[in-house]
C-alpha cells in the first residue's frame, strides 16, 4: 500500500500547487488573465505530478530489481536459539532464529530437520518457503506453500505468500493469485496485511493505464 499512499501524496501536492497559483499568487480579476493563470497552474501542477510519478515508478522498479540483502548480512535479534534442539518444534524455532540473524541457508536446513521429525506441521513448510522466497528460489517455495496449504487450507500467511508468488515472481498466474487473496479476505486476513493492494494489482494484471484509472476503487476496500 506504500504505492497507493505515495500516489495520494502526489495528488495532494498537485492540488496544492494548483490552488497556490490560482488563489494565493496575486492576479488580476480580468477574466482573460485569470484563464491564463489557471491554464499555467494546470500545466505546472501536471508537470510536477508527472515528474513525481516517474520518480515513484523508478523507485518501485529499483525495489523490485534490487538484490535482497537480508540473507547476506548479519542481523541482531531478540529471539532465542534452542540450546540443544531435539524436537521438531526445537528445530522450527532454531530456523526462525537463524533466519532472523540472516543465516538463511542454515534456517532452511533447520526447517528441513523440523519437517523430517514432523511432516504434518504446516508452519515449517511456510517458513521454509518464505526463506526460499528471500533467496529467490521460487520453485521450492511454491512446492512448500502447496504442502502447507494442503495441511491447513485456512493458513492465511501461506495463502498470501503463494498469492504473491503467482502475482509477481514465478509461474505468474493472476487468477490463482486472486483466488488465494480472496480466500484470505474470507478468513478476515485483510485486517492484518496490505492485501487490498495485492488483490487490486492481480485483478488488473499489474500496473497499466487501466489500473491507474481504476485506482480510486482500491480506497473502498477489498471485495
Amino acid at each position: 500500500m506504500k504505492f497507493v499512499v505515495s500516489l495520494i501524496f502526489i495528488i495532494l501536492v498537485c492540488i496544492g500547487i494548483y490552488l497556490f497559483h490560482t488563489h494565493v499568487v496575486p492576479h488580476t480579476k480580468n477574466a482573460k488573465n485569470l484563464k491564463k493563470i489557471k491554464k499555467r497552474a494546470t500545466i505546472i501542477s501536471a508537470f510536477v505530478g508527472l515528474v513525481l510519478f516517474g520518480l515513484l515508478l523508478f523507485a518501485v522498479y529499483k525495489t523490485n530489481t534490487t538484490y535482497d540483502s537480508w540473507c547476506t548480512t548479519v542481523h541482531r535479534t531478540t529471539s532465542a536459539s534452542p540450546v540443544k534442539p531435539k524436537t521438531a518444534m526445537d528445530y522450527f524455532l532454531l530456523g526462525n532464529y537463524d533466519f532472523d540473524t540472516g543465516s538463511c541457508i542454515k534456517a532452511i536446513q533447520d526447517y528441513t530437520k523440523s519437517i523430517s521429525l514432523n511432516s504434518k506441521y504446516p508452519q515449517s513448510y511456510n517458513n521454509r518457503a518464505y526463506t526460499f522466497m528471500r533467496i529467490r528460489d521460487y520453485t521450492d517455495a511454491l512446492t512448500d506453500l502447496n504442502k502447507a496449504i494442503s495441511l491447513d487450507p485456512n493458513y492465511i500467511q501461506a495463502l498470501m505468500n503463494r498469492g504473491d508468488i503467482h502475482n509477481y515472481y514465478y509461474e505468474v498466474d493472476k487468477e490463482s493469485a486472486v483466488t488465494d487473496y480472496k480466500k484470505v479476505i474470507s478468513l478476515g486476513g485483510e485486517k492484518e496485511t496490505s492485501l487490498c493492494g495485492h488483490l487490486f494489482l492481480a485483478e488488473h494484471n499489474g500496473w497499466n493505464l487501466g489500473t491507474i484509472l481504476s485506482l480510486p476503487s482500491v480506497f473502498f476496500g477489498c471485495k
